[in-house]
């Protein structure tokens, strides 16, 4: 009977320590279900976990880890590097869910859902937590952006704020990085993330949930660092990344203005600038969409002064946002026959467009070509055939005596 109550107690007590414990769980749309962690992970190495999940390993050294921590860092981390680098047009957002005195069920049901979970032994009281997760923004704000050729990375990012903004704003880093903060005073529904979070997963999102239980067990801890230690950019070097650095490889002349005269005629790619009437050019490469008519204009300058903004996509439902860009407009200058028009083209409405003058050109130089090529060739059929037989009767010599 004693051994049956000691059984009893031990498993209670099992339960118990669990629910004191932090749980993390991930879901990544290209990976099958993987089992639970055997045991509880401590915070310094979930601190690894999560740095390499979210592309932050750079500012996080191993060298102190044991076997066991590279073990799990192996099979938690997320997608690993590649030797040779990874194509361009790959997706690298990253999706950071902290919810804050979570309750049993949600974990529950998260973990029910997600690709693989694992607990975290002794979490770290909010304060620990709010300053690691800023840490990760100012991370992720000092490294230089990835291309994104094909805006899968930006389109990854539209999905998760349409999907959670519903339940509170989200905050978008390096615009790669999307992390949703919550709590209890939010009352954030267990079913809404459940069936949320798996379709993002597989519209290209590496999505991270951790889970903190309420804070009142480990209130009376205080452990300096209990996240360990890592290395933080300088303010310096995050302001030298987030701009772009081939600003620096050549001076800019004074831009010609448009016959609207309130804007540059850009021929590069666009940069996000502060100030609309800037006269500086804008360079760097815009998203196919903008969330706001605001955003669009104050990006785009205006569209270059060659169009407007104007709503592209309307939302279908709440899941989805209305969608902004640049209609362009044609440039007219004079009337009659000395009236000259001017395409523009681009995500800014800062190209020219030059595909009249371009066909124009080939036309008439293929046009040419193979009208010097056909009368060298007729010349050329014409010299190499024989004299009529009434010519050379005509010419020949006296007949002999």
């Amino acid at each position: 009977m004693k051994l049956s109550w000691g059984f009893v107690a031990s498993s209670l007590y099992c339960a118990a320590a669990a629910a004191k414990n932090g749980h993390v769980f991930t879901f990544d749309g290209t990976k099958s279900h993987a089992a639970p962690a055997s045991s509880p992970i401590d915070p310094e190495t979930a601190r690894l976990i999560l740095a390499q999940r979210l592309g932050l390993s750079r500012f996080h050294s191993i060298k102190d880890a044991d076997a066991e921590a590279i073990k799990n860092i192996n099979t938690y981390g997320g997608r690993q590097p590649q030797l040779f680098g990874e194509e361009a047009d790959t997706s690298r957002a990253q999706l950071l869910v902290w919810l804050e005195d979570a309750d049993e069920s949600l974990v529950t049901e998260l973990r029910d859902v997600s690709t693989s979970s694992f607990e975290m032994s002794s979490p770290p009281p909010p304060a620990d937590n709010e300053r690691l997760i800023e840490d990760f923004t100012t991370q992720a704000e000092s490294l230089p952006k990835h291309a994104d050729p094909k805006a899968k990375t930006y389109s990854a990012s539209i999905d998760a704020d349409a999907a959670l903004s519903v339940l509170k704003k989200t905050t978008l880093h390096n615009e790669c990085l999307t992390v949703f903060r919550a709590d209890k005073n939010d009352n954030i529904k267990s079913n809404i993330l459940q069936y949320t979070l798996p379709g993002l997963a597989q519209r290209g999102l590496d999505i991270t949930v951790v889970t903190m239980p309420p804070s009142s067990g480990n209130s009376k801890r205080r452990v300096v660092s209990p996240y360990g230690t890592y290395a933080m950019p300088s303010a310096i070097e995050a302001r030298r990344n987030r701009q772009n650095p081939e600003a620096l490889l050549s001076f800019t002349p004074e831009p010609s203005t448009s016959p609207k005269a309130e804007y540059p005629d850009l021929e590069d790619f666009p940069v996000h600038t502060s100030s609309k009437k800037s006269n500086g050019t804008v360079r760097g490469i815009l998203p196919p969409f903008f969330n706001s008519l605001a955003s669009c204009e104050k990006t785009t300058l205006n569209c270059s002064g060659h169009g407007e903004c104007k709503l592209l996509h309307k939302a279908q439902d709440k899941t989805q946002q209305d969608r902004y860009g640049c209609a362009c407009s044609p440039t007219i200058v004079g009337k009659g026959n000395s009236r000259k028009v001017t395409n523009w083209g681009g995500p800014a409405c800062q190209k020219k467009d030059i595909s009249t003058p371009f066909w124009l050109f080939v036309g008439t130089g293929v046009t040419l070509a193979f009208l010097v090529s056909t009368i060298i060739g007729m010349m050329y059929s014409v010299g190499s055939e024989e004299l009529p037989s009434v010519i050379g009767a005509g010419v020949s010599g006296p007949a002999r005596k």
